[in-house]
């Protein structure tokens, strides 16, 4: 008698796939929107943790700058020991330090304590990397584009989250619980991923050259602290002008050093590819709208009424008009992805900067209601949304497999540094124009929006310098 053999359905096989690849993406989406929280939770909250800490101004600041300087350290050098190590192993070590970080950050009742929780947090700037990364090493090279828009789309959901709740969290629960918060979701998250996101393999371009990865960080440092801290230092001081010169002096070390490692921590050559460069280029000027949107326009809708043109609403007020962008952001961020798949991503990423250049463009020109700021930012939501999932749908697919980690946590760093540009940009502005009592004046706001409608101009025309990207031929068919 002829033994028989039972095999399992093609379509079961298929179905139990797919399920698992949505699990894996919900769960990568899960730890994208934890990581965005810790970034966005503390904006709105600086004043309160200002008295909370019992220091100034220029300490309070430091609780950004600290987190700032550490992701843009971090991001890079963990996204390619991602490459090399494998990106599931990485991303759940980051979700530990989420998770430590969090913890010490909401114990602290002392400035340099919750510094060091801060730049322990600032690991998490390479979830978004290796996210992006397991999601080209997981699915097919149809699906990719669209789970990574979904991955940025949720992400930037989170960050406007992080504004609308923390107002909320504040009041009814306490300061110490912006921390205890996020320490309490991600040590959750690290552990259902553990169970359930599959192991990454293991990469063959090594770990990373030390001396790079040194000498990016000295750049990076000497870069974004004279952006950040620029106007307490003043922008012609000696500190200021001197960090500048020598992160150009190291910035140039660091691609000496990378051009002629066996182990680069970025290899050039990709960084050079005309896809990447004008992808960051993009990135850089995107990051100025995006980042001084959610940072500068909740501090307009909580100016005084005094001032005659103030709106004067609170901290949770500010954050729930902030809902409709976020439903704007995640609604068209998810769209991008199957848009890709029938236009360019190219053409996405224009079609999107033009609804943000139209939402500053509005902001300069009419703020004096509240259903205007509305309306300027959802427009700003909805190019955001297409904008960000288009932007690393382009990186991922223009490199090779074994550089998505490092190639999109520079594109990250840049947005990054872009934002800090954003930021030091409309403080200036603001600082220069103000009314008595220091607070900026109602043309010091117009100029920045006007400045931030320019930065969107200028993205929208670097945009258009990118070339058409078709998928890596490592890429899974």
């Amino acid at each position: 008698m002829t033994a028989t053999t039972t095999q399992t359905p093609a379509p079961a096989v298929a179905d139990a796939r797919h399920s698992r690849a949505t699990l894996v993406l919900v769960l990568l989406s899960v730890a994208a929107v934890s990581y965005a929280l810790v970034l966005s939770l503390v904006n709105p909250a600086l004043e309160a943790l200002r008295g909370y800490l019992h220091t100034d101004q220029v300490g309070v600041t430091w609780v950004l700058t600290a987190f700032l300087l550490s992701s843009a350290v971090f991001t890079p050098v963990l996204g390619r020991l991602g490459d090399h190590l494998g990106k599931r192993r990485v991303l759940l070590v980051i979700m530990v330090l989420l998770t430590v970080g969090s913890i010490i950050a909401a114990l602290a009742h002392s400035l340099p304590l919750l510094l060091v929780g801060r730049v322990i947090q600032g690991a998490g700037g390479a979830t978004l990397p290796l996210a992006f990364g397991i999601v080209r090493d997981l699915l097919p090279r149809q699906r990719v584009g669209s789970a990574v828009g979904t991955i940025a789309a949720v992400s930037a959901v989170g960050g406007a989250l992080g504004v609308l709740i923390t107002g909320p969290i504040i009041d009814h629960l306490g300061i110490p619980w912006l921390f205890w918060l996020p320490a309490i979701a991600n040590g959750l998250v690290a552990l259902v991923m553990l169970r359930f996101i599959p192991h990454s393999p293991r990469g063959n371009t090594g770990p990373g050259d030390l001396l790079a990865g040194a000498s990016l960080a000295v750049t990076l440092v000497l870069l974004l602290l004279p952006l950040s801290l620029g106007g307490d230092w003043g922008w012609g001081s000696p500190r200021t002008i001197g960090s500048f010169v020598l992160a150009v002096i190291f910035g140039a070390v660091w691609v000496w050093v990378e051009s002629r490692s066996q182990s680069p921590l970025i290899d050039m050559r990709v960084f050079r590819l005309r896809p990447v460069w004008t992808a960051n280029l993009a990135s850089l000027l995107f990051g100025i709208t995006l980042y001084s949107a959610f940072g500068f326009i909740p501090a307009f809708l909580q100016t005084p009424t005094s001032t005659g043109y103030g709106l004067g609403e609170s901290i949770t007020v500010s954050g729930l008009l902030f809902v409709p962008v976020t439903v704007a952001q995640f609604v068209f961020g998810v769209v991008a992805g199957p848009l890709a798949n029938r236009i360019p991503a190219k053409a996405v990423l224009v079609i999107g900067a033009i609804p943000v250049i139209v939402a500053f463009g509005l902001l300069t020109f009419a703020h004096d209601e509240v259903w205007q700021i509305i309306l300027a930012t959802v427009l700003a939501g909805i190019g955001f949304g297409l904008g960000l999932s288009a932007l690393s749908a382009l990186v991922v697919h223009a490199v090779p497999a074994t550089h998505t980690g490092a190639a999109t946590g520079m594109n990250a760093n840049i947005r990054t540094i872009g934002g800090a540009i954003g930021a030091a940009v409309v403080s200036a502005i603001l600082s220069a124009n103000t009314v008595p009592g220091g607070i900026p004046s109602e043309t010091g706001w117009a100029l920045a929006f006007g400045a931030l409608a320019v930065a969107a101009l200028l993205g929208a025309a670097a945009s258009l310098l990118i070339p058409e990207v078709a998928a890596h031929h490592d890429d899974k068919p």
